[in-house]
């Protein structure tokens, strides 16, 4: 064979690998697929999601986690000034905000930005939400990360919506190491050295995390024995009376608790609480984005507070690293690049 007729086959083969290429769609790029959200709502998506709105924040934090905020279109109002997601796209502040979750989404907005998907949450008008854009033919689904599975389960929804599903098992896989490296070292305390620890919620000093809440996990992974797991719901109001006997050994602050409230742990009644009297006291990080909130970056919320509670289980482990690790896992960016620091000092 010449080597004409040769060339003349490898360039036949090229120019079919091209159209190929360029002809056949990839996999999930046309493809029709039904997916359940976290509300039990079978939800069908046909083609590539190239237009995203998202109503709340930790689906803002999942949708930017999966390297997905170049396709979001309309963004929850409170995010379009968050130092996190400016670090990673600058020009989030000029998306058109739809609304938050707290004082409502503007339906109308939302419809006029023709997304392919719109990723809701499952408590208040949620639901309904999501009923009123079906009659617009505008598929939404809904995610309800409140705990460390439930975060996970919330990223592979969009995951599945939007073909990031390689993306999500690596969130995963590094979620999973980071909460490893934690539980190897908290093993080794008997249920007799576990501290316990009171969350301060951003409401003020006598409202806490109950045992459902997402700063539940975090504590119970740290080692941490919360001292109001028996109560039930959201932050829950409690007596100065119930704090004082419970007694936390550690007192751990909402990174948006205002400062006025912090000066309250001046008061001489308080001090014969442990964690006030020893000073035991932090805010948890980051003034980037909080850890204590519903996102991947909850997993260094716990090992923040592992770290914090006993530090002479992780005398082998650099922490600020493992920080900027994570970070750059996520978000291509160390929190030292993002310029982030962890704020987590009271005293």
């Amino acid at each position: 064979m010449s080597i004409t007729e040769i060339l003349g086959k490898r360039a036949f083969s090229a120019i079919l690998m091209i159209v190929v290429f360029f002809v056949l769609p990839s996999p999930g790029f046309c493809e029709t697929r039904t997916i359940k959200d976290m509300a039990g709502r079978s939800v069908t998506l046909t083609g590539v999601v190239e237009r995203i709105v998202t109503t709340f924040k930790p689906a803002t934090l999942s949708v930017f986690a999966l390297g997905l905020q170049g396709k979001i279109v309309g963004i929850d109002s409170s995010a379009q000034h968050d130092r996190l997601f400016k670090a990673m796209l600058p020009t989030v502040s000029d998306l058109p905000g739809v609304g938050t979750k707290s004082r409502g989404i503007n339906f109308e907005t939302v419809v006029s930005l023709s997304p392919d998907l719109v990723i809701l949450y499952a408590q208040k008008d949620g639901i309904e939400l999501a009923k009123r854009l079906a009659v617009m033919k505008i598929p939404s689904i809904i995610i309800l990360p409140e705990s460390f599975v439930s975060v996970k389960t919330s990223l592979q929804i969009i995951a599945q919506a939007t073909g990031a599903t390689e993306r999500a098992a690596e969130i995963n896989r590094v979620m999973d190491d980071t909460l490893k490296l934690v539980e190897k070292r908290i093993n080794q305390l008997s249920p007799d050295d576990r501290k316990t620890g009171y969350f301060v919620s951003p409401r003020g000093l006598f409202s806490t995390a109950t045992g459902n809440m997402l700063q539940d996990d975090i504590f119970s992974r740290a080692g941490v024995v919360n001292v109001a797991h028996d109560l039930q719901g959201y932050f829950q109001d409690v007596s100065p009376e119930q704090f004082v006997a419970w007694n936390p050994d550690l007192l751990i602050l909402s990174q948006h608790l205002h400062q006025q409230v912090v000066k309250r742990l001046n008061n001489p009644a308080l001090k014969q609480v442990t964690a006030v009297a020893k000073k035991n006291v932090y805010r948890f990080p980051c003034d980037l984005a909080p850890w204590d909130f519903p996102s991947p970056l909850a997993v260094l919320g716990t090992l923040w507070l592992a770290h914090k509670s006993y530090p002479e289980l992780f005398q082998d482990v650099d922490v600020n690293r493992e920080i900027d690790n994570f970070h750059r896992h996520l978000f291509a960016k160390t929190l030292s690049e993002m310029h982030g620091n962890l704020n987590d000092q009271v005293y």
